[in-house]
């Protein structure tokens, strides 16, 4: 049945009944993957896996199960397997699964190489998809450029961008994947709990403190403290903040001891903290190591492109955890998804698709699936690339545009000129242009 299927979605395959079988076949043609039951008759997928291993071939292997065994799955992910399908095969997540080994081993290489991409977490299925937008393309290598660094990393871009997964990615490519990932919400820290939050406190230090607390930064120790919106955070523990990443040392609430700490701060924000400085509510020295390296996270509505792809996985997401069997979105809905401007971005995105994905009648979402998202439909004026790469001479002209397009948005600006937040205000400064 799966030869026939692959035969007719263009796929050349070859069908072989047994361990010893598909070694014959290895051993004379080279593939770009296989596909493997777990129970074989003269062995297992595992026994494939460990043969593969010891014969040194590198093709992506998907195992199939119909046991349901969660354990033997991991068992064979961690042996080198791409990932693993669950029977009945769904076709939907099969096309997926596919496509994922064949964009992780890179479209042109051949099957018998090493595939380096293929190691990567962000490959694996299950991860979070990856847009193919310019932006997009252009933050994920600032991402690799800056992760094994131990760089302190501000991400800025508007609410509902997926920010935090940026910060996540910023650690499990850094060499403290080992270690912890303490995501902390700025906004929910008051002044008065701030410090113990933070830095922890001592029994007895202050009314409520009814037995020792070990704060987030000692949590994170050897790890990556990640702080969401960091422009909330009280301005009077700001100091404190700011010693213990000079001095990498924390001193517990209601102690006379400094404690040694080792964490990467990885902050993110969707305000303007340079405005936020000039009105007294955040510390200059603050934001400068804090911002040591900016990556800004493009808005879904920069990224038109990507919108379609990010649909796909939410469905499969929304699949799983709704248990729906959902596998296509049709060509109206996605003419109306790619049309809509999404304001509130990736957030907005994943709630419309589980919304669709709860009340489509059978297999594909539909325009009657979808809520009403017309009123906030964007205008799609022909609009020329206006990127610095471009015809550099008419640099300041460009600059002037962009700034006029967001209405002094530097942060969007910075975007639609494809260069950073920092080399924007150098060159606003080096035109002299008046904002």
């Amino acid at each position: 049945m799966l030869t026939k299927w692959f035969d007719r979605n263009g796929y050349n395959a070859t069908l072989c009944s047994s361990v010893e079988a598909s070694f014959q076949v290895l051993s004379k043609s080279e593939f770009r993957v296989i596909l493997s039951d777990l129970r074989l008759p003269d062995g297992d997928g595992i026994m494939l896996l460990n043969r593969l291993k010891e014969e040194e071939v590198e093709t992506p292997v998907i195992i199939m199960t119909g046991y349901g065994d969660v354990q033997t799955a991991v068992a064979a992910i961690k042996l080198g397997a791409f990932d693993y399908l669950e029977k009945p095969i769904n076709p939907s997540l099969l096309t997926q699964k596919i496509k994922d080994v064949f964009e992780a081993t890179g479209t042109v290489q051949s099957p018998g190489k090493k595939r380096a991409a293929a190691e990567k977490p962000q490959t694996r299925a299950g991860s979070m998809v990856f847009g193919r937008s310019p932006l997009s393309v252009q933050m994920y290598t600032h991402i690799d450029l800056v992760a094994p660094t131990q760089m302190a990393v501000m991400i800025v871009g508007e609410s509902g961008t997926g920010k935090e997964n940026v910060a996540r990615m910023i650690h499990e490519r850094s060499n403290r994947a080992a270690g912890p990932f303490i995501a902390v919400d700025c906004g929910s820290l008051s002044m008065e709990l701030a410090p113990s939050e933070l830095f922890g406190h001592k029994k007895g230090s202050f009314t409520s403190a009814i037995e020792n607390k070990t704060g987030f930064f000692a949590a994170a120790n050897g790890g990556t403290l990640f702080l969401d919106e960091v422009g909330n955070l009280p301005y009077g523990v700001q100091m404190q903040m700011l010693r213990s990443l000079q001095e990498k040392k924390i001193r517990p609430v209601g102690t006379f001891t400094d404690i040694d700490v080792d964490v990467r701060i990885v902050t993110a924000t969707n305000e303007d903290l340079e405005k936020a400085i000039a009105e007294g509510r955040f510390r200059e020295d603050l934001y400068h190591r804090l911002n040591e390296f900016m990556i800004q996270v493009p808005p879904l509505s920069a990224c038109v492109t990507d919108v379609l792809r990010y649909a796909d996985y939410f469905r499969e997401e929304a699949c799983r955890e709704l248990d729906r069997q959902v596998t296509s979105i049709s060509f109206e809905a996605c003419a109306k998804l790619e049309s809509y401007g999404w304001p509130g971005n990736l957030r907005e995105l994943r709630n419309v698709i589980r919304r669709a994905v709860l009340f489509t009648v059978g297999d594909t979402i539909t325009l009657e699936s979808l809520p009403l998202l017309s009123d906030k439909l964007m205008p799609v004026p022909e609009q020329k690339d206006i990127s610095l790469s471009r015809m550099p001479d008419l640099e300041k002209e460009k600059i002037i545009e962009a700034l006029d397009r967001v209405r002094g948005n530097k942060t969007k600006a910075a975007l639609l000129l494809q260069i950073d937040r920092k080399t924007l205000y150098n060159k606003i400064h080096l035109y002299g242009i008046k904002l």
